[in-house]
């Protein structure tokens, strides 16, 4: 009994030493905390037919196919790129009234759009 009771405290803690890892993992490339929501957004946009799958509502974070463009996603809430004060990775977008900083980069399998704050 003591053995089976040592197994299932070991796995516990096997389990959340995983879930922390998965955790800062997801934070440290995504900015977000729920390792599941981000794995199931790569899952959506790398290996089924979504464009774009929002990740996080606030701030937002957004992964989509590396095909897909931001400043048509932006254009469709209406916001213009403001291209002169474009900082390397760093768009900004503005629709008279609001602006909008975008963190953007993109690889072979997936674009990241994280918004700033």
């Amino acid at each position: 009994m003591v053995s089976r009771r040592k197994k299932t405290i070991a796995i516990i803690i096997a389990l959340l030493i995983a879930l922390v890892i998965s955790s800062l993992f997801s934070y440290s490339k995504f900015r977000v905390l729920n390792p599941f929501s981000t794995a199931y957004g790569l899952i959506q946009v790398i290996f089924m037919e979504k464009e774009y799958v929002v990740i996080q509502r606030y701030p937002k974070v957004i992964v989509a196919k590396p095909t897909v463009s931001l400043q048509d996603y932006m254009k469709s809430l209406g916001f213009e790129e403001d291209e002169e004060n474009r900082m390397a990775s760093l768009h900004r977008f503005h629709n008279g009234d609001e602006v909008q900083y975008v963190m953007y980069s993109t690889n072979m399998y997936f674009s990241k759009w994280i918004w700033q704050e």
